[in-house]
């Protein structure tokens, strides 16, 4: 069994992985113990799991779409460039992940903690992900943060992208990076 410090400072990010499938059942057993991540007054996220190829294709397309519609994609060589990328990204992946956060625009203070709990939520899933012996990716990529497509993609009105999660079984042709940190007593420093 993988300890927390362990999984904290050996869990790496990878975007390659085996193509076998993750089960559905293994992603909802992850996330049912990722939500334990703190939050105020309500669960502010929403995550929608893509694992067939249909729902592959459909996440393609109208990311695809949205690139074209906001000029991403305004060329035959952004199309190329943005069609390989999301390839790679949506359609090769064995299990994406899109998790959501609720916009609390009357509450500054709410809307900063949405953003904040769903990013621990994340980090619980990529710990608990790399504990059971599964890669992840987590990405901001620039179909993050679009409403619009959050609203196609079937998320309510009031909540926003923040990470696409792409998620597998690692290769073993893969190295692992090292990870390097800046050393903790450059960033954290006694207030007086």
């Amino acid at each position: 069994m993988v300890t927390v410090s362990e999984a904290i400072v050996e869990c790496r990010t990878s975007k390659k992985s085996l193509s076998k499938e993750v089960p559905q059942a293994l992603i909802y057993e992850l996330l049912e113990k990722a939500c334990f991540a703190p939050f105020h007054k309500r669960e502010p996220w929403q995550a929608k799991i893509i694992t067939t190829d249909e729902e592959k294709e459909f996440l393609y397309n109208e990311v695809i779409k949205r690139y074209e519609e906001n000029g991403i994609i305004h060329d035959e060589a952004s199309r190329e460039k943005m069609t390989k990328k999301m390839t790679n990204l949506l359609k090769n992946a064995p299990a994406t992940i899109l998790f959501a956060r609720e916009i609390i625009p009357e509450n500054p203070r709410l809307d900063s903690d949405s953003i904040q709990a769903t990013a621990a939520l994340i980090q619980n899933f990529s710990l608990l992900a790399y504990e059971v012996g599964l890669v992840g990716f987590w990405v901001s990529s620039k179909f993050v943060m679009d409403q619009e497509l959050a609203k196609r993609l079937g998320f309510p009105e009031n909540y926003e992208l923040i990470a696409n999660y792409r998620l597998g079984y690692p290769d073993p042709e893969v190295k692992k990076n090292k990870a390097k940190r800046t050393d903790v007593k450059t960033w954290a420093t006694p207030l007086l």
